[in-house]
Parts: C-alpha cells; sequence; structure tokens
C-alpha cells in the first residue's frame, strides 16, 4: 500500500506539471548593444524569443514582463512598474519581441544620478550591466520564466586631429587651392563606419580661439565619405591676401550611422574632437604704387 501511494503521488505530480503551459525566455542581447536606449528596437541590439509550449488546455496565456537592470556587481539600478507593463499574448511555439520590448524603456525607472544622465542623454553611463528579463502571470505575481544577460556600454575615445596639428603654419598659395585634413579613427571600432564631419572656423582680429569656436559660424562644415579619414578642402577664401584669412580653428565631429554624435564621457562636446588652430604664412600684402602726381595709392 505505501508503494502504491508513492506511485499514485508521483503519477499526480507529474499530470499536473504537464497539464501547465511551459514558458520559456531568451534574450539575444547583443553584449555591445547601441548606447542610445531609443535605438534598442534595432535588430543589431538582438532580439527576445519568448517560447511558448501549449498544454492539455488549449488556451493562449496573456502574460507581462518585468525588467530589471543591475550594474556589474549585481545590485538593481532601475526597473519597470509590473502594474504599468504591456499585457502580450502569447502564440504556441516562437514568440519574438525586440530588445526593446525587453527593455521598456517608457516603464523603466533608473535610480540617482542615472535616470538624470538618462533623461539628458539617452543613455547609460559607460560601463559593464546587466539586464534582466521576468515572464510574469499577468496579475504580475508569478514568475513564468526569466533570464539575464550582460552587456557593456562602450566610451569611446574620438579621433585625434592629424593635419594639420595645432601651430601648423599653411603656405598661403598652396591653401588657396586645397587643404587637406586628416585625422585618426574613432576607438574603438563601431559595428558600421562613422561618419566625420570637418567643420572649420575664421579666428577674427581680437578673438580668441575658443571664443570663434563656439560663436562663428564654419566656413567650412562638410562630411567626408562614411569611414574615411581625409577631407580634402578646395577653398574658396582670399588666402594670399594678408588683410584676411590669417588664422583657423577646426574639429572633427564623429556621428554614428544615424547621423547623431557618438557619446563621450562629456555630454557637451556633442561628439567634437578636441580642435587644433592653424595660421596661413607668406600671405601677399599690400603694394605701394607711385604715380605721376605723387600721390601714391594702396594695391
Amino acid at each position: 500500500m505505501k508503494k502504491y501511494g508513492l506511485l499514485l503521488a508521483a503519477i499526480t505530480m507529474l499530470m499536473v506539471q504537464t497539464s501547465r503551459a511551459q514558458i520559456s525566455v531568451n534574450l539575444a542581447l547583443n553584449s555591445r548593444p547601441q548606447p542610445w536606449l531609443s535605438e534598442w528596437g534595432n535588430p543589431v541590439n538582438g532580439m527576445m524569443i519568448i517560447s511558448y509550449m501549449q498544454g492539455p488546455v488549449l488556451n493562449n496565456p496573456s502574460i507581462k514582463i518585468k525588467t530589471t537592470l543591475l550594474d556589474e556587481s549585481g545590485s538593481v539600478i532601475g526597473s519597470s512598474n509590473i502594474n504599468a507593463a504591456r499585457v502580450y499574448t502569447l502564440r504556441p511555439g516562437v514568440n519574438q519581441f525586440t530588445i526593446a520590448d525587453a527593455l521598456q524603456l517608457q516603464n523603466l525607472k533608473l535610480y540617482g544620478a542615472r535616470q538624470v544622465l538618462l533623461q539628458r542623454t539617452g543613455r547609460l553611463a559607460a560601463g559593464q550591466y546587466q539586464l534582466m528579463v521576468e515572464i510574469m502571470d499577468v496579475k504580475g505575481t508569478t514568475v513564468e520564466a526569466k533570464q539575464t544577460h550582460p552587456f557593456f556600454i562602450t566610451s569611446y575615445q574620438l579621433p585625434i586631429l592629424l593635419q594639420p596639428a595645432n601651430g601648423a603654419e599653411l603656405d598661403a598659395h598652396i591653401a588657396q587651392s586645397v587643404i587637406t585634413f586628416r585625422w585618426t579613427n574613432l576607438v574603438p571600432n563601431t559595428q558600421e563606419h562613422p561618419t566625420y564631419r570637418v567643420q572649420v572656423f575664421e579666428i577674427l582680429p581680437g578673438q580668441e580661439p575658443m571664443q570663434a569656436f563656439r560663436g562663428n559660424r564654419p566656413v567650412l562644415d562638410e562630411q567626408a565619405i562614411q569611414g574615411s579619414t581625409q577631407y580634402i578642402w578646395r577653398t574658396d577664401l582670399p588666402m594670399i591676401d594678408s588683410t584676411a584669412n590669417k588664422r583657423f580653428i577646426w574639429t572633427v565631429q564623429t556621428l554614428d550611422v544615424d547621423g547623431a554624435p557618438l557619446p563621450t564621457t562629456d555630454g557637451n562636446l556633442q561628439g567634437r574632437t578636441e580642435p587644433a588652430i592653424f595660421t596661413i604664412v607668406n600671405q601677399m600684402g599690400e603694394k605701394t604704387v607711385i604715380i605721376k602726381n605723387g600721390d601714391s595709392i594702396k594695391n
């Protein structure tokens, strides 16, 4: 009788387990996703797969997703509000979602300075994180499945200006026709080639270089070929004239595939490299011409 009772209990437990639908979740998250959290719907960031194996009772369950963000040590830095979470109805088999659905940015609340940074820049600070997703019943009380996946928000080193170097002197007779700008690549490389935007500002008499950089309209504001680290400027300014175009300050702005500035530790830089100053030399000065009546004119 005792053996029969144990066998009956085991069969009963098995029937209970098999009568329930089986739900599992798989986070196929890019280990280095785009830093702009609003872009996590892009396929490059991966996808979330929720699999549903139907039990004997034929019904399509409704679920909610609970999201938790953790730092490298496993401490919680933000979570979603399960009561405000969207309700999804699963179909038998594989149900595909974007990583944005897993993140729930519109329903995610970070703590302290991280929330301020997210609101100001739309991204997380560079560093190691973990994304934990829990599939809950529609009441938000029972965890049907969960998975945690690590990811890294990259801190980029902006390009370094090579030519003209800071303090360079360019011959006016060459600069009158062409000036070549060169810089290093973004480090580390992104999955898509970045676009580099070359900006040149003229430093007017009486101006400090950074005053010109921040306040003047650029005399050159053009994008290089995507992925290229060189731009050739065919100038149309009077470089030979010693009364104009003596000093310039230039920089490169690094843009991602969507045309947004690459994030840096200082968000105010807007993806701009530290600028460099160059000077035009060997210009032609004014000439004095003597006419017959003894008067002189400047030429």
